[in-house]
Formats: C-alpha cells, structure tokens, sequence
C-alpha cells in the first residue's frame, strides 16, 4: 500500500517544501514496510535500487572490516534516508542495513523516482541540495572521527545529539557498544572517555543510556582544544 505521505515523507528534509501534487507523486511510487529489531533490510550486493526512509524507529548501516568486525558508518532516525548513491549509480549496495528497534520505513522505487525527477524538476533539486548538506556533514564527521581526541569525538556525538533533540537530558538513541563503533573507538575507550567528561563535571551520567548535559559550552571549547 501507498504510504501516508503527510506521517511519513513529509518529515523528510528532501521532500519538504514540495507542492502537495509532487508530494503525492513521490507517495504513490512509495509503500511501506515494518522491520523487527535486528532485522537486515539489505546488505551488500544487493541490487537495492530503492530510497529508504525512516519513519519511526532506528536503521544502523555499517561494514566489516576484514577480520569481520563491525564498523558503523550512520545511524539514522526518524525522517532520514539511505540508498541514494545505489539509487543513482545503478551500482550493488555496500552497506549492511539494520533495523536497531521495531521500525517502519517507506521504501521508494528509484528506477520511478528518477522518472518524476524529470518530471518535476523541483524534487531533482531538493535531492541535490540535501545530498549536498549530507557531504558537508560526512566531511565534519570524518574529521572529527579521524583527527580528534577521544574526548573530543564523543563531546561532538553529545552535541550532535542536543542539538537534534532540544534537551539537556539525552537517552543514547544506540547502545554504547553501536556508539563506539560509529566513533571508531572500543567500548573501554569509550567507557573512559565518558567518565572523563564526567570527572570534568560537564555531563552527568545516568543510569543505563542516560546523559545530562551540564556544560554544553565546555563540551564546545573541548571539541576546539
């Protein structure tokens, strides 16, 4: 069935802003699908020539590494998309796709989406202004990843995370184990990182997933030292 496109791709950043007739377009070439937690949605080559979208819940896309280990590339949630580079190149995906809770995603044919590009050039547009903004992300995050302090990196991931939610309060929306990976580090490094910043009295650690922040403008100098 058709997704309702006023719950589910009207969150998106790419479709927002579209007439009502292209958002229904995009929504008639669009149907969705539940995924349990741990549940693959796709993984590397598979020819997925479709966009997925995340309407509730969490999708993690990660690679192994050759030893088999697990390296998280991007955590997306609600109103965040994936797909798009297949989508475009035609090419097998590289990623492992999985559902980290119950989700639900609408899943756009490319070949159709391709097809309404053309006829509204506005989508085109939109597409090529949001995977703009996602480079410019990709590139702060790898060189946080790759040039900064432990410390650094995980007070880039708090704010990150503030910044999307509006709170103080913050609840991991990932286990610690998927937050390691995603900043390229091991849990024990990790585990010291954050009573680090604790030490420093600029968050506040909970109990399971939960974080306070206490200084985000301290956590803003660290990321600048």
């Amino acid at each position: 069935m058709g997704c309702n496109h006023h719950s589910c791709l009207n969150i998106v950043p790419l479709f927002q802003n579209l007439e009502p007739h292209q958002l229904a377009a995009v929504s008639a070439i669009s149907h969705e699908h539940s995924y349990k937690g741990g549940e693959l949605i796709y993984r590397p080559g598979e020819p997925h020539g479709s966009l997925i979208v995340v309407h509730t819940g969490a999708v993690k896309l990660y690679r192994l590494d050759s030893e088999g280990n697990e390296q998280v590339i991007r955590i997306l949630s609600a109103g965040e998309f994936a797909g798009e580079l297949a989508l475009l190149g035609g090419e097998e995906t590289q990623d492992f796709a999985e559902a980290l809770s119950e989700s639900t995603l609408c899943i756009i044919d490319g070949e159709e989406l391709g097809e309404l590009m053309l006829q509204h050039p506005t989508i085109g547009l939109k597409f090529t202004q949001e995977l703009s903004r996602r480079l410019r992300q990709s590139d702060t995050n790898l060189h946080q990843v790759v040039r900064g302090r432990v410390e650094q990196r995980l007070a880039w991931y708090l704010l990150d995370l503030y910044r999307k939610g509006g709170e103080l309060s913050i609840e991991l929306p990932i286990t610690k184990g998927n937050v390691a990976s995603l900043l390229a580090m091991s849990q024990e490094t990790l585990s010291r990182a954050f009573k680090s910043l604790e030490g420093d009295e600029l968050i506040s650690l909970g109990k399971g997933r939960k974080v306070t922040i206490l200084d985000s403008e301290g956590l803003e100098e660290l990321i600048l030292t």
